[in-house]
């Protein structure tokens, strides 16, 4: 196997400025293969875990057994080395008996933020689709925000698409 790392030594070389002045099939091939490492990486990120997972599971899960526990962190030696293997709590709950539970506390009085957290999610699709009173209504609860803008960048093959698709909308007159 080669070793992929070359263009991280490489795109660490360069400035800020520098990385800003590179022609765009620079930019595409450094995308490229950054993307393919980060691929590889997680790939095999996860098959050395499974290896730990397979070596060591057994003996954790013993020791959680032990502790009185089914989930969390248990530490051990195994030839010269302090193993820390931990088996996180991932809970998932069913939101339609969630629903029927807070509803069940407010008829006996209580008030359910006392014992969970009430969020309220709205869809952006559907939020658009509104008719604009109930829209308003909604409008001061509402902060766009963006996230972090990605961009992709693919080479076009055939000579005469040097056109944007959006060119068209250029030099009319309004």
């Amino acid at each position: 196997m080669t070793s992929q790392p070359d263009v991280l030594d490489e795109i660490g070389q360069l400035y800020m400025t520098e990385l800003d002045k590179l022609p765009l099939s620079e930019l595409s091939r450094m995308t490229r293969q950054v993307t393919a490492i980060k691929e590889a990486a997680t790939l095999y990120h996860g098959s050395l875990q499974n290896a730990l997972h397979n070596r060591l599971g057994e003996q954790a899960q013993c020791l959680r057994r032990v502790a009185g526990k089914e989930t969390g962190k248990v530490n051990f030696e195994v030839d010269g080395f302090l193993v820390s293997a931990d088996l996180p709590k991932r809970p998932e709950y069913d939101q339609q008996k969630l629903k029927e539970a807070v509803e069940a506390l407010r008829k006996w009085g209580e008030d359910p933020e006392n014992y969970v957290g009430l969020e309220i999610k709205v869809s952006e699709a559907k939020y658009t689709a509104w008719p604009p009173g109930i829209r308003q209504l909604f409008e001061p609860a509402r902060t766009l925000k963006t996230g972090k803008p990605v961009y992709k960048l693919e080479q076009v093959t055939a000579p005469d698409s040097q056109v944007a698709t959006n060119d068209s909308n250029f030099g009319e007159v309004a």
